[in-house]
C-alpha cells in the first residue's frame, strides 16, 4: 500500500530542497573565495563588504522560505464549511468521542479536551499506522484537523503517560462511505 502525499508535504520537500541547493550554492562559493589568494592590507573592507552582502543574501533566503511556507503549516488548517465536527474528552482512563462516526473524504474538526492531566490523542489506522496525534492538556481545547481517505475502524490511543492504567486508555472511531 502507498501512502498518500498531502500538498503540505510536497511544499515542505520543495522548499528543503531549494534551501539545501542555495545552501550548497552559497558553501561552494564561500570556499572558493577562501581559495583565492590572501588579500592585502588595503582589501580588508572589501571583504567585510562581502560579509555584509552575504549576511544580507541568507538572510534574504530564508525571509523568502518562511514566506513561501508559513501559511502551508498543518496547524492553521481549517475544515472549510463542509466539515464534520468531533468532540473528544479525555479522562483517566477512557477517550469520550461524539459522534464516533464520521464520513471519508470530509473534514473532520475534532475538538479534544481533557478532564484531568495531559493525554495523548493518537489515532491509528487498521494497519497500525499513526494518522495524527496532539497533546490535550487540561483546560485547553486543542483543535486538529484531518480528512479520512478510506473507510475503517481507527483505534484512538492515549500516547501522553496519563497514570497507572493509561495502556486501558482505547477507543474506536468508525470512518463510514
Amino acid at each position: 500500500m502507498i501512502a498518500s502525499v498531502t500538498t503540505t508535504a510536497w511544499i515542505i520537500t520543495v522548499a528543503y530542497c531549494i534551501v539545501v541547493a542555495i545552501g550548497s550554492v552559497i558553501a561552494l562559493a564561500i570556499w572558493a573565495s577562501t581559495r583565492r589568494a590572501a588579500a592585502a592590507a588595503g582589501d580588508v573592507s572589501r571583504y567585510s563588504e562581502r560579509e555584509g552582502l552575504w549576511l544580507l543574501v541568507v538572510l534574504g533566503a530564508l525571509f523568502a522560505l518562511l514566506m513561501a511556507t508559513i501559511f502551508y503549516v498543518p496547524y492553521s488548517e481549517s475544515a472549510g464549511p463542509r466539515k464534520q465536527v468531533v468532540r473528544v474528552t479525555g479522562v483517566q482512563f477512557a477517550w469520550a468521542i461524539e459522534p464516533g462516526e464520521v464520513r471519508a473524504g470530509v473534514p473532520v474538526e475534532f475538538l479534544a479536551r481533557s478532564g484531568d492531566v495531559t493525554h495523548g490523542f493518537g489515532v491509528y489506522d487498521a494497519s497500525g499506522a499513526l494518522q495524527f496525534q496532539a497533546q490535550v492538556i487540561p483546560g485547553e481545547t486543542q483543535k486538529v484537523v484531518h480528512t479520512f481517505d478510506r473507510p475503517g475502524t481507527y483505534d484512538v490511543l492515549c500516547l501522553e503517560f496519563c497514570g497507572r492504567d493509561h495502556h486501558l486508555m482505547e477507543a474506536v472511531l468508525q470512518v463510514r462511505e
